[in-house]
């Protein structure tokens, strides 16, 4: 049984699977281990992935990038307009949403957001079937930390009409802690995680405070000013600058030969972060001209220095937002595909010194791996280790109960939920059902050793749902898992709103 992670960024999209008790990241029919979101139409068909990106320069009027930025988006948003300035393609109103307008098989043809983001998770679905176990694709999304209750439900939407099973849908940021383990597999009972996230788009920085496995966003900013495109146009720029030194010709003057400049200069980018020199090359780049130039790592780094103060300015920004200075840092994690550039993690590690920088994952993975990670706990995937240490007859049990906790007339009552001794895994469903005119549920876990004493029970995490429909109906999910952690999720049938804690019983 395989459960699977789905990222959904701006410029590319990345799927990881939880199979066998291990985690990794799938690569599609190319053999990369990312997909460009990107889709266009041609008279013959729609091509998705790199088959879009590749054609871009001669179809840009009907190639869609960037969908993200679009769903869930009115036509009076800010941002659309935005979006409509930076690329060719039309945006156009249709029964007052944003639609776009493309040449499709020889028609002019309007196109949703959500079905050109469904056409990229259908991409995607692909990749996973050949990793899958039958035709169940249990998937856990991840979103940026400031979607919108629409653009999450839009992305979500998609991705079920893709195929996917969405389990759950969690930000960002606590994925990249879960790639890690941050929290789940120590004894530390409490830490700080800076996450600093370098994407094509944009980046956005946040801090997460972690308590017995408890995962909580104290601050997050986010920023369209800085993102792996700015650091390519910064090199844009400089090739173009010698480009006219070269041939005393302007390439800005042509934006077909501009777009061709400026892939030459993303693939020059991606190939300086792991070498110290790269060679850009086009052909008949601007009026019949070949343009040839050898780059540097220290040149690129010299052409984006710039953009560093834009890092460190984003670091202290979450910090303030979050009440804390950066040598309260216990922990940074630098992913995104613009984080793979080299100076970016020397920056940012010799701007937080006292952190230690978690770095063992691809930065462009990690938020892939942190989601099927967290698939594979909801749908206990993990079993396996079960099973391995039956066959020793080891079965690891819990030691103290773990319980709702409640008031009645002034006296603390415990409800267990799983008792002493419950072997791990164990998982366990309820259901709550509100009283009239209620409109919120919290729920006090605790853990206990003797319920006869329920005033020396240990408090591990409360959770509370808010404007919920009255007398609603919430299906909550209890698992434990065999290292200790428990995970528990809310869910309101009629507005399928949820809510989960994540947290580290003592075992």
């Amino acid at each position: 049984m395989a459960a699977f992670g789905v990222h959904f960024g701006s410029s590319s999209a990345c799927l990881a699977v939880f199979k066998d008790g291990k985690t990794d990241v799938v690569a599609n029919d190319l053999g990369d281990r990312t997909t460009p979101s990107m889709v266009a139409y041609t008279d013959l068909e729609q091509a998705v992935g790199m088959a879009a990106k590749q054609a871009y320069i001669r179809n840009t009027q009907n190639t869609i990038p960037c969908v993200k930025k679009v769903l869930g988006r009115s036509m009076e948003d800010p941002e659309l307009q935005s979006y409509k300035d930076a690329y060719a393609v039309k945006v156009v109103p249709n029964k007052g949403e944003p639609h776009f307008q493309v040449e499709f098989k020889g028609k002019t043809t309007l196109v949703s957001p959500g079905t050109v983001a469904e056409a990229v998770f259908k991409t995607m679905m692909g990749i996973a079937k050949s990793h899958g176990d039958g035709d169940i694709h249990d998937s856990v999304l991840t979103v940026p930390t400031d979607f919108t209750e629409e653009q999450i439900a839009a992305t979500s939407d998609a991705a079920a009409s893709g195929g996917f099973n969405i389990l759950r849908i969690i930000k960002e940021p606590l994925a990249a802690l879960m790639a890690y383990d941050v929290g789940q597999l120590d004894n530390k009972t409490e830490s700080c995680t800076l996450v600093f996230r370098l994407g094509g788009e944009s980046s956005s920085v946040s801090v997460v405070k972690e308590h017995n496995g408890l995962y909580r966003i104290m601050g997050s900013v986010n920023s369209t000013q800085l993102s792996g495109t700015k650091f390519t146009k910064a090199l844009t720029d400089y090739l173009a600058t010698e480009f006219f030194r070269q041939y005393k010709l302007d390439v800005t003057e042509s934006r077909r030969s501009l777009s061709k400049l400026n892939m030459a200069a993303e693939r020059c980018k991606h190939t300086l972060s792991t070498l110290d020199n790269a060679s850009c090359a086009v052909d008949s780049l601007f009026e019949g001209v070949d343009f040839h130039n050898n780059v540097s790592r220290a040149r690129l780094e010299n052409q984006v220095g710039f953009l560093m103060q834009q890092c460190t300015s984003l670091i202290d920004a979450a910090c303030s937002d979050a009440g804390i200075s950066t040598d309260q840092v216990d922990k940074v994690i630098v992913c995104g595909g613009g984080a793979k550039m080299p100076l970016v993690q020397k920056t940012i590690k010799g701007y937080i010194k006292s952190a230690e920088v978690l770095s063992s994952i691809p930065p462009d993975e990690i938020i892939a791996i942190g989601a099927a990670k967290q698939a594979g706990i909801l749908t206990g995937c993990d079993a396996t280790e079960v099973k391995e240490n039956t066959e020793n007859n080891e079965i690891e049990c819990l030691s103290k109960a773990v319980c709702l906790r409640s008031c009645s007339n002034g006296a603390t009552n415990l409800q267990p939920v799983f008792p002493s001794l419950t072997p791990l895994p164990s998982r366990k469903h309820e259901t709550v059902i509100l009283g009239e005119h209620q409109t919120s549920l919290q729920m006090d876990l605790c853990e206990c050793g003797d319920l006869q004493q329920p005033d020396t029970a240990d408090d591990l995490a409360k959770l509370v749902m808010r404007d919920l429909p009255e007398a609603a109906k919430v299906l909550v999910t209890f698992h434990l898992r065999r290292e200790g952690s428990l995970h528990v999720t809310c869910r309101e049938e009629t507005s399928n709103k949820t809510e989960s804690v994540m947290v580290e019983v003592c075992s």
